[in-house]
């Protein structure tokens, strides 16, 4: 009889330490809550939110409209990045939530036919009281017929968002799935680099930028895009090491027909890369005066 009591105790527990170990094992594990804000007043945020929102719940984060917590304690319709850090404690007790993820649509009209829009963010970790990382998407121009009316320009305008969305949520997971056991070194995981790009077209730029985002692995982020005539410039933000972006950039670039050292040169120092695509040139000149030179 003792000895049958004696074995229940001892399974129970060995149950209860079992059942310890894989809580707290879970608990290593967990990914952080996040509380998703769209500042500046957008009105597009659902386009912009949703695809975000369901990246991070589909590998397991959980996330909070944190727009619908701001109301909350905002009294006077404030919607702004300090806002948001200054009454971080409050927001993230409301929502029960670690991390405070915002995200500001930026929009550059150039003329009645073109628009300019992009997508900066910042992950600010309400623990810690300090910024996780922060980053922008390329930035993508969208051209309008003259027959293209208010509804045509906004439908063109969500799509756009939708893309740019997809592209930046894909990067969140990227920073959050690569220190997701210490979420206080998130700010040590990726390598700054620095490019510039001389005598490319635009179309080689978009080209080169879209494959550097969506098929290099490592990618992070990229920031900072600046195009001055034949000049571009831009930050790159990746885990990748530099001799592997080497690497992909000679590939990437074989692909348009452009082969290294003979149609462009590719000079590394440190952290900056600089490509310089040679001219073509159509003619062979002038024949000059046989009679004279030749």
């Amino acid at each position: 009889m003792f000895v049958n009591n004696f074995m229940i105790i001892f399974r129970t527990l060995f149950i209860l330490v079992l059942v310890s170990i894989s809580t707290n094992g879970f608990a290593l594990i967990q990914k952080p809550s996040i509380a998703v804000f769209i500042i500046e007043g957008e009105k597009k945020i659902n386009a912009i939110k949703l695809p975000i929102t369901s990246h991070l719940n589909q590998k397991g984060f959980i996330t909070r409209d944190g727009n619908t917590f701001l109301k909350k304690i905002n009294k006077n319709n404030k919607n702004n990045l300090q806002f948001i850090i200054e009454n971080s404690d409050l927001l993230s007790s409301l929502s029960k939530t670690e991390l405070l993820l915002t995200i500001k649509v930026n929009n550059y009209i150039e003329n009645k036919n073109s628009i300019r829009i992009s997508l900066t963010s910042e992950i600010y970790n309400s623990n810690t009281k300090t910024f996780i990382s922060s980053w922008s998407t390329p930035i993508k121009v969208i051209n309008f017929s003259d027959e293209c009316d208010l509804i045509c320009k906004n439908l063109l305008v969500s799509e756009a968002a939708i893309l740019l969305s997809n592209q930046l949520g894909e990067s969140i997971i990227r920073i959050l799935n690569a220190q997701s056991k210490d979420i206080k070194n998130y700010q040590n995981i990726s390598k700054v680099y620095n490019f510039k790009l001389l005598n490319f077209n635009q179309n080689d730029i978009i080209y080169l930028t879209d494959i550097m985002i969506n098929e290099f692995p490592g990618f992070i982020k990229i920031s900072n895009e600046e195009s001055f005539g034949k000049q571009s410039t831009w930050n790159y933000y990746s885990s990748s090491e530099m001799v592997k972006l080497k690497k992909w950039l000679v590939i990437s670039l074989n692909e348009i027909n452009l082969n290294l050292n003979k149609d462009y040169e590719l000079i590394i120092s440190e952290n900056n890369f600089f490509i310089n695509k040679f001219p073509r040139f159509n003619t062979y000149g002038t024949k000059g005066n046989p009679e004279k030179f030749n």
